[in-house]
């Protein structure tokens, strides 16, 4: 009776709470749009960019912008949903992005190799997946959000480059040594959907400054 009871607890599982992930991200695009703010506070072209902001709203263009936003912010719950699932995993381990079992009667748990050079090659290549993941908005967003903020664009590429090589590098030598590289990535994409809300907002006459 008691082997049941732990099988039912081990076969419950949490699924994820929609509410709070959309809160999350929504926050972390309130930090990229601060960023995005201050890029533009701060530049002597702001008169520009203003211009090409009035000729987006005139051509009722600002939509499109908006749909960048919902884009990243999809993007970045869909990937966040499958790391609740792995709450339960430490280290290397959690660098597989899917786990298999034998077919025989053992049901051998199959994983990524981790060790040597196999176990850096895995990474790396994990790395490479979790890139393209995740670049989906920036792609999207150089073209029309570099129309407008050609520099700060610019920059969110440069800081999102050097995040993905370091991102690598880093997770090639273990599991948590990717944190600054993801950190880099991760702001730079948060940068350009802000970048896009802003264009957004004052399209729309709802931010004037």
């Amino acid at each position: 009776m008691g082997s049941d009871n732990n099988k039912k607890d081990e076969d419950v599982i949490d699924e994820p709470n929609y509410v709070k992930l959309i809160g999350m991200v929504m926050m972390m695009l309130a930090i990229g749009t601060g960023m995005a703010v201050a890029s533009v506070r701060f530049d002597s072209n702001k008169s520009t960019y203003d211009t090409k902001i009035e000729g987006l709203q005139q051509a009722d263009l600002q939509w499109l912008y908006l749909a960048l936003v919902v884009l990243g912010r999809m993007i970045a719950i869909v990937n966040f949903v499958p790391m609740g699932y792995k709450n339960n995993l430490k280290g290397n381990i959690r660098s597989n992005p899917f786990f298999y079992n034998t077919e025989d009667e053992n049901k051998t748990l199959v994983v990524f190799k981790n060790d040597g050079s196999m176990g850096m090659y895995n990474r790396s290549n994990r790395s490479i997946q979790h890139m393209v993941e995740n670049i989906g908005v920036l792609l999207a967003s150089i073209g029309p959000v570099g129309y407008v903020f050609p520099k700060q664009t610019f920059g969110t590429v440069c800081v999102f480059s050097l995040g993905r090589i370091l991102h690598q590098k880093g997770y090639s030598k273990g599991y948590g040594k990717h944190a600054i590289g993801f950190l880099l990535s991760t702001l730079s994409v948060l940068t350009i959907e802000g970048l896009s809300l802003i264009v957004f907002l004052k399209a729309s006459k709802i931010l004037s400054e």
